[in-house]
């Protein structure tokens, strides 16, 4: 969507190719037949410092649709030993998040000490340093002398919804761009937004109208199934219809476990696409609650000494008036545990873990349970990882790639995504001068 929004800004003529009936690649909503509501395929955020998505959605005119919080508030949860708060104040940064760290319950001075070390530590890293990718982050800081109390309740608590990947598996470059870009470069980086609408409309609707409204063609329900190719060019896409597009440019937006289908002997061959293949991916699971009651009071809350991460109070996050019924959605990153055990089993642990973190919840009647399991939700930041991630660029004169796991330098986030399209609507531009 960023790279046929950018390509129709700058004059082309451009084809977009789904295999959906709609927009949106794997940040979607669908509704759900049981409750008649709009429910996303998983509970997306963004930051303030994914500057690249807000300007997308600003210009498709969607950004009213989602809340962007004026400062950074998040509410964290221990089920046996209290609340705390990790919040910005009006000082200059990094010094922005020094009161809120100094008051937070759920960390001790002495770990308070040391996680106040390993940021400056982070503040001041190189984090291109080769070093760093074929390290992971648990490493780096237990090399910096974190606890493992400050890593369960501060460190993982943001590095894993971030990136879909515990503190023990993700490179320590991929964690520390998460907390310079998110948490130390800016004030308003770290603050919080999400979607006041389904995803699909707040982007993949949105979208197609932008496009739509530029004349740009939108071929949905089918699949581009190979390229032709002499092994330098791109002649022509066939689709799963039969039919085929042609044009002076292709930009392929397809996971990296998929493209190898479509390239054919002539290119999937060469050197260039090789390393992709050794990415891997991770699982994301979101468990959606309805209750008969009101059982949490925040829009939401991330927690620790719980199996439950971060949960969402849907019905304030979308202003609706349920008659005091509330919908509210676990969502589970780095899910590896969760992601092949059966529906009934998960519903019936969370259901508990709700009861012991929410007081309210422990009398209140479970309506509704929607499992929706992500298997490969995520490409993973392993050690290792950069070197196989394509620049936009191919070695075929007009094959292009985006997507979030190409080389974007972050994690895979509708961020990455945005600047993956936008890369590779520059390499199209860049090669194919007006």
């Amino acid at each position: 969507m960023a790279a046929a929004c950018r390509l129709l800004d700058a004059g082309s003529q451009v084809t977009l190719v789904e295999k959906r009936p709609y927009l949106g690649g794997r940040a979607f909503s669908f509704t759900d037949p049981a409750t008649g509501q709009e429910v996303d395929n998983g509970q997306h955020i963004f930051l303030g410092c994914c500057v690249y998505y807000i300007d997308f959605l600003k210009r498709l005119g969607a950004f009213e649709q989602a809340r962007l919080q004026p400062k950074m508030r998040a509410p964290v949860l221990s089920p046996s030993r209290g609340a705390g708060l990790l919040s910005a104040a009006p000082l200059p940064k990094p010094l922005h998040l020094l009161p809120s760290f100094l008051s937070y319950r759920l960390l001790g001075f002495k770990d308070k000490a040391l996680a106040l070390y390993a940021l400056v530590k982070i503040a001041l890293t190189d984090r291109t340093r080769p070093a760093l990718a074929q390290e992971s982050f648990g490493g780096w800081l237990r090399r910096h002398r974190q606890t493992r109390r400050s890593i369960d309740n501060f460190w993982n608590l943001i590095v894993k919804p971030c990136v879909n990947d515990d503190v023990d598996d993700v490179t320590a470059a991929m964690a520390i761009m998460v907390f310079q870009e998110g948490l130390l470069r800016t004030r308003g980086g770290s603050r919080i937004g999400y979607a006041r609408v389904g995803l699909s409309k707040l982007m993949g609707d949105a979208a197609q109208e932008y496009i739509e409204a530029r004349q740009g063609r939108i071929l949905g329900g089918r699949t581009a199934v190979s390229l032709q190719s002499d092994g330098r060019r791109i002649s022509g896409a066939l689709l799963s219809d039969g039919s085929a597009v042609r044009g002076d440019a292709y930009v392929s937006a397809l996971p990296w476990n998929e493209l190898a289908s479509i390239l054919g002997p002539e290119l999937e061959g060469q050197p260039f696409f090789q390393p992709m293949k050794g990415l891997k991916a991770a699982p994301i699971v979101n468990v959606h609650l309805w209750y008969d009651r009101q059982v949490m009071d925040e829009e939401f809350i991330a927690l620790v000494d719980s199996p439950l991460q971060w949960v969402f109070n849907k019905t304030a996050i979308l202003g609706r008036d349920d008659s005091g019924e509330q919908w509210v959605t676990i969502s589970l990153s780095a899910a590896f545990e969760y992601v092949d055990k059966p529906k009934k089993a998960l519903e019936d642990s969370f259901v508990a873990a709700m009861a012991e973190a929410f007081p309210r919840a422990r009398d209140a009647k479970v309506k509704r349970v929607l499992v929706v399991k992500q298997n490969r939700a995520t490409f993973r930041c392993v050690a290792g990882s950069e070197r196989l991630r394509p620049t936009a660029k191919t070695p075929v004169e007009n094959l292009f790639l985006a997507g979030d796991w190409t080389d974007t330098g972050w994690p895979s986030t509708m961020e990455g995504a945005v600047r993956s399209g936008d890369a590779a609507a520059e390499a199209v531009a860049g090669s194919f001068p007006p």
